[in-house]
């Protein structure tokens, strides 16, 4: 008996969908608004910095 456990992952699959969606959630907030894309990525790595996170 097989289960959905026993298959691996299929990530090649996964990961362009994914990637599409979140460059679609985050393209908008990146791109738009007062504040420029760069100020706001420097704020973005500022935050991750203070927070130990590798991004």
């Amino acid at each position: 008996m097989s289960t959905s456990e026993d298959k691996p992952l299929n990530l090649s699959a996964l990961i362009p969908d994914h990637f599409a969606r979140f460059f679609e959630f985050f393209r908008p907030g990146h791109t738009k608004g007062v504040v420029p894309g760069r100020i706001k990525e420097l704020a973005r790595l500022k935050v991750a910095a203070m927070n130990e996170c590798d991004t």
